[in-house]
């Protein structure tokens, strides 16, 4: 059965490091989530998901993201929406750490039942 939490990020395991995922696809129903954390000069690996849409939101420090052909500075307060079959990558061109919330949606997964005991 899929229940309500509340977590905080800053305990968790590797969130000092390179990041960490706080929900997974054991916990809901058709998304999960994580923190990622980029040093300068790093990038995170090419993504293209045909099943998956994604939105990152900027916590921390500025990047370079490609969107299929296009590349654009982000930064904090920036929030990104990646459609399904959207070539994706970020890397960070600040001193400080490039830091974001990612959420990862399928929309096709059909969700587990029960949803809420009664």
């Amino acid at each position: 059965m899929i229940k309500a939490f509340v977590k905080n990020l800053t305990t968790l395991p590797g969130y000092n490091e390179e990041g960490v995922t706080f929900l997974d696809e054991q916990e809901a129903e058709t998304i999960s989530s994580n923190y990622v954390r980029l040093k300068k000069g790093l990038s995170t690996p090419v993504g293209n998901h045909d099943d998956e849409e994604e939105v990152y939101i900027i916590i921390g420090g500025r990047a370079r993201l490609q969107l299929d052909a296009a590349f654009s500075e982000v930064g904090v307060g920036d929030v990104v929406y990646i459609p399904r079959d959207v070539e994706h990558q970020a890397t960070c061109i600040s001193e400080e750490d490039f830091e974001y919330i990612c959420v990862a949606n399928w929309p096709d997964r059909l969700p587990k039942l029960p949803l809420h005991s009664e």
